[in-house]
């Protein structure tokens, strides 16, 4: 299609699903029959399924384009169940989030869905699928919406996984109003659903596009600390914030820390006066070994920081695509290299390290 059509084609879904009619619309996992969640919504789905869905727990789920719609009426009060929304939406899962009345009625009441559609009185069932053309058309309807799957309609095979749009005959009746093709789905099988608790529990079901083991992955994060040697400032700062985190409140997430330099050796060891300040802040050094910043490095850090800006744009040369996780520590005054200052410079640098990687630690909600 050309850009105006294509453009034509999806203001076309968005305008029918405004209107309360059926649309078929490509998602990362497969493709979907969606809807606008009145309370006529559940029963045109209803009637092109030829069934009701019988799940434990909410009757439907809610398609957004944006967490951004959805968070501000949400009480994510652990820690788990923040990282989990963060993390997997927009992706192929489905999360079914407890809740209290409230947050329920107040999310409902903004949305102007009826109460029962997306939620079971205790918790709401919400999907935002990682798909382009998706997430623009529910963006530009303007309205909320439910989904069930293509091959669940009256017409499609049972074993049809709806990846792409074969399960859909010439004359299907009913039909859809509109139907946009994009091709085959990425994951070609359907969302997992994961049920997060009020207290942070999670259950992860083994059917769908992720696995327990991808979905608990998301539970842990890697903060890096960059300097040039990787032998005084960035394993200082390594030290000083695995001891920050091992005295926190469990959160149910696990942070591991680490450190690199640009221009590091690999294997020297830290220099003396930095594991001497550490050991008067009763601060455990560990066995520290320099090591030369890598691509892998930065791919598996989720957060890191640099000492100064030539050492964040030295990461930022490496992997460009990094830009987004890249940040120096003290975003107003770079942090010198004390190396050959005397102790009393590292006793200051480390003080400081401190004090930064405390205001950071509160800032990423460890």
């Amino acid at each position: 299609m050309s850009p105006d059509e294509r453009d034509s084609a999806l203001s076309s879904a968005s305008g029918a699903l405004r209107e309360g009619r059926v649309v078929v619309l490509p998602t990362d996992t497969v493709y979907g029959l969606f809807v606008r969640a009145t309370k006529d919504g559940p029963r045109v789905l209803d009637e092109l399924t030829g069934h009701t869905d019988q799940t434990n727990g909410p009757m439907m789920t809610l398609h957004s384009a944006d967490p951004s719609e959805i968070e501000p009426y949400l009480r994510l009060e652990s820690a788990v169940a923040r990282r989990l929304f963060d993390q997997l939406l927009p992706g192929a899962a489905r999360l079914v989030i407890e809740q209290p009345e409230g947050a329920i009625e107040d999310l409902c009441e903004a949305l102007d869905i009826e109460r029962g559609v997306i939620d079971d009185g205790t918790s709401i069932a919400i999907r935002i699928p990682d798909h382009p053309i998706a997430r623009r058309v529910l963006r530009d309807s303007g309205v909320a919406c439910v989904a069930r799957r293509l091959g669940a309609a009256v017409w499609a095979s049972e074993k049809e996984t709806s990846a792409d749009l074969s399960s859909i005959p010439d004359n299907p009746d009913p039909a859809p109003s509109c139907v946009i093709d994009d091709g085959p789905t990425l994951h070609k099988t359907g969302s997992t659903t994961v049920r997060i608790g009020m207290s942070g529990s999670i259950r992860v079901d083994r059917s769908g596009a992720l696995t327990e083991r991808e979905v608990l992955s998301k539970l842990e994060r890697t903060i890096l600390f960059v300097c040039t040697g990787n032998t005084c400032r960035s394993p200082m700062a390594e030290a000083i914030a695995r001891d920050l985190i091992s005295k926190g409140e469990r959160t149910g997430i696990t942070t591991n820390v680490g450190s690199a330099g640009v221009s590091a050796v690999d294997g020297a060891p830290m220099a003396d006066d930095a594991r001497e300040v550490l050991e008067e802040m009763h601060i455990e050094p560990g066995p520290h070994r320099s090591r030369a910043l890598t691509i892998e490095m930065i791919d598996n850090a989720e957060i890191i920081y640099t000492m100064t800006p030539s050492h964040a744009q030295a990461v930022m040369t490496v992997a460009p695509n990094s830009v987004h996780k890249v940040f120096v520590l003290d975003e107003r005054e770079a942090i010198p290299d004390p190396i050959g200052q005397g102790i009393e410079v590292y006793r200051e640098t480390a003080r400081r390290l401190r004090d930064l990687i405390e205001q950071r630690l509160q800032e990423i909600r460890i």
